[in-house]
């Protein structure tokens, strides 16, 4: 599904994702066919660098169950379409590592079958499915479920930068992440399973969850620095000229510096949980150095957004002083025109009087004494003014 935006043309577009039940056109899938329920439009906020048309994800694409099953020693990957295909291994302590990655979540059937066979509770499956959730943390009785959103951009296809919203579903031996689209994010922690490379493969599930939420802050990071280029622009665009579009990036920035902080500060909270979570025993005390670090990674895309938020209020104050020193100058033009031409009107209001006894009048240079009066008269004004450096 492609949409096109018809919004005001600026250097910054918003975000475009859908939402589903908000703004959105709404499908409902039963044996493989899509019925739309209902169409409203509604964009989020964010930057897109060019272009305005930007494709979603296919309602009616399967949906590809991606697993990997691993130990210290070896690894298996598979590529199914049914959950029924998936192999059945047991989830104990002593069992291989099992990360099932979902990619689409709009055929919730499938969703329901993967929610009975691991136990994921109906309101969990909600959750997953409704792509607009807030950024949070559930503990649940032997489980964890975390739901962000993967911000990154979309080099490859549109050059757009894309939100789209990730669900972590993890207990003993377990993760399955549910993603709206297809795409290549984790492939550096596959080949690292694939190959055998760092901790992954030597460490419990935990780890692994770390692995791919790092990743994800890693990709806040990049689109933050591509943000904080636009911003630099601006930066330098408003010491050149003076325009409105200038102030409509300003502010279509600033919007977007909200919207990623509202779905960015929550982790913070979130990983000081899970390095407090004891209920479930499933993170590892090992694994809270890596929490810490991923801490202190997301503790700098904060701030970053906070610097670049108050960068462009200034830049909005600094907008407003330009424009009114502009406001100032043109008034101050005009003052000055007004200002020679009082004593001017004042000569040409006298002799324009019509009494019959004024003698210059008649006399045979007086036209000219007067234009050159008037101009001699201007012209010292003007030097006045000059030497005052009014203008």
């Amino acid at each position: 599904m492609v949409k096109n935006f018809t919004g005001r043309k600026t250097s910054f577009i918003p975000f475009r994702r859908t939402k589903p039940g908000i703004g959105a056109t709404n499908h409902t899938t039963t044996n493989g066919r899509s019925t739309v329920t209902r169409h409203l439009t509604q964009y989020a906020f964010g930057a897109c660098l060019s272009g305005t048309l930007v494709h979603f994800s296919d309602p009616t694409s399967p949906v590809q169950l991606n697993v990997f099953t691993y130990d210290e020693n070896s690894y298996t990957e598979g590529k199914y379409k049914k959950v029924d295909e998936i192999p059945n291994l047991p989830l104990t302590s002593v069992a291989p590592m099992l990360w099932i990655d979902v990619d689409g979540v709009h055929q919730r059937d499938i969703i329901a079958q993967i929610g009975n066979r691991y136990d994921i509770h109906a309101l969990v499956q909600t959750d997953i499915t409704t792509t607009e959730q807030r950024t949070k943390l559930d503990v649940l009785d032997d489980a964890l479920f975390l739901v962000c959103k993967l911000i990154f951009r979309d080099i490859g296809r549109t050059g757009h930068t894309v939100i789209e919203q990730i669900s972590f579903y993890f207990k003993e031996n377990l993760l399955i992440t549910f993603q709206e689209t297809p795409k290549d994010l984790f492939d550096s922690i596959k080949n690292r399973i694939r190959q055998g490379k760092g901790r992954i493969r030597r460490s419990k599930i935990d780890y692994l969850f770390y692995s791919l939420v790092d990743v994800i802050v890693d990709h806040y990071m990049d689109v933050l620095d591509t943000m904080g280029t636009k911003v630099e622009s601006i930066d330098n665009q408003l010491m050149k000229t003076l325009k409105r579009d200038t102030l409509e990036s300003i502010y279509d920035m600033k919007r977007d510096m909200l919207y990623l902080r509202a779905i960015i500060s929550p982790l913070k909270e979130i990983i000081i949980k899970l390095q407090k979570e004891e209920e479930t025993q499933i993170m590892q005390e090992s694994t809270n150095i890596y929490l810490k670090d991923l801490f202190d990674h997301v503790v700098q895309v904060n701030d970053s957004i906070d610097t670049y938020r108050e960068m462009l209020a200034s830049f909005i104050d600094f907008y407003m002083m330009l424009n009114s020193n502009a406001m100032n100058e043109v008034v101050k033009t005009l003052t000055i025109i007004s200002t020679i031409f009082i004593p001017l009107t004042f000569i040409s209001g006298v002799y324009g009087m019509n009494f019959a006894n004024m003698p210059e009048l008649t006399y045979k240079y007086g036209y000219y004494i007067v234009l050159t009066v008037m101009a001699s008269l201007a012209m010292f004004m003007l030097a006045c003014f000059k030497r005052k450096r009014w203008f």
